[in-house]
């Protein structure tokens, strides 16, 4: 697993980790856990997509390996017509506010799929809901519909491009930003819960995090900081060091706690990007609120 052209530090903590309870994720909560200990990780929060049933077994086998697990769920939430990611940190996996929440909202955006499904026939591939792998698990994702789509369409040129051709590199991630740009992206944030909405539900479990956000405006994030998140990932494998720079001066401006994470999903989802692949560390700060948290329960 090869990093980044922008070059890595050598870090021990990575706070964006998925695991087969996404549906996109590769790698079991134990073999995640054995790989943070082969790499030097030793503190990992597992971030997967609307889902939380990998804690409870992964702080098992982080107790045997020496490893330092956080609680950690990635939210998919809706503002302002486009998808963010929120994660929460530190929560109680048997806290009945976030597990309701959680079995709401992904409830909603299974609700959804069929028109998703139909906004693909539409484009003319062959397309069921059946054909959509471990339905009502978690939430889907580009792998979710690209393996479907392939198991239906598999000589479709528009296919081809994903299993052979040119976006094959990292197939899973290019057929998502390009099916996101066709207008998927829209439909699939509509059945999304709010974020300003999912903040105020949430917020009192657990310490909120702004995934990858990319080069969202200055005002965006004073505005959701207003609404209650505490930190932005300023660190992440979605972020070149121009918007690393502009979201650390962000972050310093705002009063926001900066974060790291590499959202490692697994080779075979991510190529080139490795567990621990993070270019900075997160704040002490936020690494000791997340811990208070979590000792509260534990």
């Amino acid at each position: 697993m090869r990093p980044l052209c922008y070059g890595f530090i050598n870090v021990t903590i990575d706070l964006h980790v998925h695991t087969i309870h996404s549906s996109d994720g590769q790698y079991s909560p134990a073999e995640i856990i054995s790989l943070a200990a082969g790499r030097g990780v030793r503190t990992l929060a597992f971030c997967d997509h609307m889902d939380f049933l990998a804690v409870p077994e992964g702080l098992d086998a982080a107790r045997a390996g020496n490893v330092e697990l956080f609680s950690g769920v990635e939210i998919s939430a809706a503002f302002r017509g486009r998808e963010h990611h929120l994660i929460c940190y530190g929560f109680n996996p048997r806290d009945p506010r976030i597990r309701e929440f959680i079995g709401r909202s992904c409830s909603q955006i299974w609700q959804g799929v069929p028109a998703i499904i139909g906004r693909f026939r539409e484009m003319g591939f062959l397309l069921e809901e059946g054909d959509i792998p471990e339905w009502g698990k978690s939430v889907p994702t580009g792998v979710s519909f690209l393996d479907a789509l392939v198991k239906r369409n598999p000589r479709d040129p528009r296919i081809l491009r994903y299993t052979r051709g040119d976006r094959s590199g990292s197939p899973y991630l290019n057929f998502y930003q390009d099916f996101s740009r066709a207008g998927l992206g829209e439909a699939v944030s509509s059945g999304l819960p709010d974020l300003v909405q999912t903040i105020r539900e949430v917020g009192p479990c657990g310490v909120l995090v702004l995934a990858h956000p990319g080069k969202m405006d200055r005002a965006s994030l004073r505005e959701l900081k207003a609404h209650g998140i505490q930190g932005i990932e300023v660190y992440s494998t979605h972020h070149g060091p121009a918007v690393t720079k502009y979201l650390a001066g962000c972050a310093a401006s705002l009063g926001l706690l900066t974060s790291a994470g590499s959202d490692f999903h697994g080779e075979r989802i991510k190529p080139g990007i490795g567990l621990g692949d993070v270019p900075g560390q997160p704040d002490a700060a936020l690494i000791e609120a997340i811990r208070e948290r979590m000792s509260a329960w534990q």
